[in-house]
């Protein structure tokens, strides 16, 4: 853990150089690896990238660690005027690691002695909590190591993969998730123009909507089901085969059956599964059953509403 906090130290130390604003809250290690929670108005994997190759310069540097002691935290910041400490969790006597010339905190932690002894550090990994806060995930020493040639090794491959180069393949993946947005959404505009065109019949007096579709935008289907069902006095049972079938049934509040415990039902018989609401349901079964199960729910279904 020594090695871990020291980095820890090194790599808030090189944050705050590039974000003076940035400051520590708290770390944790433990069997899952290190995590260091900060406060900061901007954080990125730019900014990220530079802070880690400062500090793995600063571990390689093999800087002395040091400690001073000080009665209190005001005789410690007159000593030090750019000491990082966390002031709501200090009190009594300070002690202050330095990483010689470099970064000044107050901790109470162990550490090492010279950075060399950290070997290096690499961030695995960050995400914002909160508005201004952080989390951090980093390993090392071999771990790092470990770690940094699995991430180049993985980043070939995505590189071959999409056909782009070092240089280009962010920005490939970007325009491609763009494309498949675009696509989603051509989709959708389809699958909602095909569905505006289903007839229902008439059942006692209330419509049910039945159909078989293939390649349909699902959840451009659940939508469907649940604004035509809103409406009052209906039922949507609907399928969409892709590389399996996908079941969704919908009935109106007016209507008293269980929508979740009959899907449930039905698909189990044929292998698959499902369930939900009493008033929305969905659920899959193996492509091969999709017109049997389909059949089986629909006749469920208006034995139901024969009784209503």
């Amino acid at each position: 853990m020594e090695k871990a906090h020291t980095a820890e130290h090194i790599l808030m130390a090189s944050i705050k150089r590039i974000v003076p604003q940035a400051s520590a809250i708290k770390v944790v290690h433990d069997e899952k690896g290190n995590t260091l929670y900060l406060r900061a108005p901007k954080l990125d994997w730019d900014i990220i990238a530079e802070a880690v190759k400062a500090a793995n310069r600063v571990i390689d540097e093999g800087r002395e660690v040091k400690e001073w002691f000080f009665e209190n935290l005001e005789e410690a910041k007159k000593a030090i005027p750019n000491l990082r400490s966390y002031d709501e969790r200090i009190s009594g006597r300070v002690r202050v690691i330095e990483v010689e010339g470099y970064d000044y905190s107050a901790c109470t932690r162990k550490h090492v002695s010279n950075t060399k002894e950290c070997g290096c550090i690499f961030v695995t990994g960050f995400s914002k909590t909160g508005e201004d806060l952080y989390q951090i995930r980093f390993e090392v020493g071999e771990k790092a190591k470990e770690y940094a040639a699995e991430t180049i090794a993985l980043h070939m491959k995505v590189s071959e993969a999409l056909g782009a180069s070092q240089k280009t393949v962010l920005q490939t993946a970007i325009n491609l998730k763009q494309e498949v947005e675009d696509l989603r959404r051509r989709s959708a505009h389809l699958t909602r123009l095909i569905l505006e065109q289903l007839e229902p019949e008439e059942v006692c007096g209330i419509k049910l909507y039945t159909a078989l579709y293939k390649e349909m935008e699902r959840k451009t289907i659940m939508d469907y089901a649940g604004e035509t069902t809103a409406k009052g006095k209906s039922v949507v049972l609907l399928v969409d085969k892709q590389k399996d079938a996908f079941f969704v049934l919908s009935r109106s509040k007016d209507l008293a059956f269980d929508c979740g415990a009959l899907l449930k039902d039905v698909l189990r018989s044929f292998g698959g599964r499902g369930g939900g609401r009493p008033e929305f349901a969905s659920g899959s079964a193996p492509l091969e059953v999709a017109e049997q199960a389909l059949t089986a729910l629909k006749g469920r279904v208006l034995e139901t509403l024969l009784k209503v």
